[in-house]
């Protein structure tokens, strides 16, 4: 019984992250245009504080998920992607990012606490940046990743490692 339980929690708490969100402004009263982040975190509460950090920035969630499966019901309405490494079914986050960039065209940042463990080749993954992030360092990221999807050349943020 104890695992229905967990299921039906698990359950809730993905649903809450699948109905739209009220979009919050930026700093300058502007909500960030076209911009959709999808957080892939399996820690709730850190999922929760990154949501908060990028919905106070002025960016729309596309969604939370915390497994290649629930990543695949958002890929698709994601610009932007921050993933961890370990998720609730093992450490896919890099192979989560490749799928991502290379099949949907989202910019991927991997967020993790453990860098030591990216092995594998992410050439579609853009960077790295380390956990705890502070939502400066977030914010720089995402900044910089909006200005080079624009075509933009930029020195990426201290505190990112580039992939790409």
């Amino acid at each position: 019984m104890g695992s229905l339980l967990i299921s039906c929690g698990d359950i809730l708490w993905q649903f809450a992250h699948i109905v739209n969100h009220e979009c919050s402004m930026n700093e300058g009263g502007k909500l960030v245009a076209g911009e959709k982040i999808l957080i892939v975190e399996d820690d709730m509460l850190i999922a929760s504080d990154l949501e908060d950090i990028l919905m106070t920035l002025g960016y729309e969630i596309s969604g939370i998920a915390d497994s290649f499966e629930t990543v695949q019901q958002f890929a698709a309405f994601s610009t932007i992607a921050l993933v961890d490494v370990n998720l609730r079914d093992g450490a896919t986050g890099p192979r989560i990012g490749q799928y991502l960039a290379s099949d949907f065209g989202v910019g991927v940042v991997m967020v993790t606490g453990s860098p030591e463990l990216i092995e594998t080749d992410l050439s579609k993954v853009i960077g790295l940046i380390s956990k705890p992030a502070h939502p400066n360092l977030i914010r720089d990221v995402l900044e910089y990743l909006r200005t080079i999807r624009e075509g933009e050349r930029r020195v990426p943020p201290g505190g990112m490692r580039l992939f790409v």
